[in-house]
């Protein structure tokens, strides 16, 4: 009986230091690509994006008005504003 606690364990303990080394490679991967504000490049990083619970809201992105800090996704904040008829 003993065994097979030890077993479960074993595995269960395995599974979850597996999980963890993709979820910190995934964190390695966005980081040096810079893409944590752009779509995931690949299907690990999006995997890793929704274990996390990352979601980027480019809704503020409309209220930049200086070019400096415009968001590098969308650029909202290099077009002038339009001016309301």
């Amino acid at each position: 009986m003993w065994e097979l606690a030890i077993a479960v364990t074993l595995v269960s303990m395995g599974i979850t230091a597996g999980v963890f080394v993709v979820i910190v490679m995934g964190i390695r991967m966005e980081d040096a690509r810079g893409s944590a504000t752009g779509r995931a490049p690949d299907r690990m990083t999006a995997g890793v994006r929704r274990v996390l619970g990352l979601h980027v809201d480019h809704t503020g992105c409309r209220y930049v008005s200086s070019p400096e800090y415009a968001c590098p996704r969308c650029r909202r904040a290099s077009y002038p504003p339009r001016m309301m008829r």
